[in-house]
Protein backbone atom coordinates (compact mmCIF):
# COMPACT_ATOMS: atom_id res chain seq x y z
CA UNK A 1 0.00 0.00 0.00
CA UNK A 2 1.04 3.60 -0.64
CA UNK A 3 0.29 6.91 1.03
CA UNK A 4 0.87 10.41 -0.32
CA UNK A 5 2.09 12.68 2.46
CA UNK A 6 3.36 16.28 2.55
CA UNK A 7 6.94 16.50 3.82
CA UNK A 8 8.09 20.07 3.25
CA UNK A 9 7.77 21.28 6.84
CA UNK A 10 6.76 24.84 7.80
CA UNK A 11 3.26 24.69 6.26
CA UNK A 12 2.94 20.89 6.39
CA UNK A 13 4.57 18.09 8.33
CA UNK A 14 8.28 17.50 7.87
CA UNK A 15 9.85 14.12 6.99
CA UNK A 16 10.13 13.04 10.64
CA UNK A 17 6.47 13.88 11.22
CA UNK A 18 5.59 11.95 8.05
CA UNK A 19 7.30 8.84 9.45
CA UNK A 20 5.06 9.13 12.51
CA UNK A 21 1.99 9.70 10.34
CA UNK A 22 2.85 6.65 8.24
CA UNK A 23 2.90 4.60 11.45
CA UNK A 24 -0.59 5.87 12.36
CA UNK A 25 -1.97 4.76 9.01
CA UNK A 26 0.12 1.55 8.92
CA UNK A 27 1.74 2.31 5.58
CA UNK A 28 5.32 1.51 4.58
CA UNK A 29 5.53 3.12 1.13
CA UNK A 30 5.25 6.89 1.11
CA UNK A 31 5.20 9.28 -1.82
CA UNK A 32 6.39 12.68 -0.63
CA UNK A 33 4.66 15.84 -1.88
CA UNK A 34 4.72 19.57 -1.15
CA UNK A 35 8.50 19.88 -0.87
CA UNK A 36 11.35 21.61 -2.76
CA UNK A 37 9.04 23.86 -4.79
CA UNK A 38 10.29 27.02 -3.09
CA UNK A 39 13.00 27.79 -0.50
CA UNK A 40 10.94 27.66 2.70
CA UNK A 41 9.93 24.02 2.05
CA UNK A 42 13.24 22.66 0.76
CA UNK A 43 14.29 19.38 2.33
CA UNK A 44 17.50 17.37 2.48
CA UNK A 45 16.37 14.41 0.38
CA UNK A 46 19.12 12.08 1.59
CA UNK A 47 18.28 12.76 5.25
CA UNK A 48 14.56 12.29 4.58
CA UNK A 49 15.11 8.97 2.81
CA UNK A 50 17.35 7.79 5.66
CA UNK A 51 14.69 8.70 8.23
CA UNK A 52 12.24 6.45 6.43
CA UNK A 53 14.81 3.66 6.01
CA UNK A 54 15.47 3.67 9.76
CA UNK A 55 11.73 3.12 10.23
CA UNK A 56 11.88 0.27 7.66
CA UNK A 57 9.83 2.27 5.18
CA UNK A 58 10.33 3.51 1.63
CA UNK A 59 10.12 7.20 0.70
CA UNK A 60 9.65 8.02 -2.97
CA UNK A 61 10.52 11.58 -3.98
CA UNK A 62 9.30 12.14 -7.53
CA UNK A 63 10.75 15.01 -9.52
CA UNK A 64 8.33 17.67 -10.73
CA UNK A 65 6.43 16.14 -13.65
CA UNK A 66 7.62 12.60 -12.90
CA UNK A 67 4.98 9.87 -12.80
CA UNK A 68 4.95 6.82 -10.55
CA UNK A 69 3.16 3.67 -11.59
CA UNK A 70 1.58 1.88 -8.65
Amino acid sequence: NYAILPIGGNYTMDPDDAVIASNYIDCDKIIGVHYDTFPVIEIDSKVAIESFKRAQKTLLLPAIGETITL
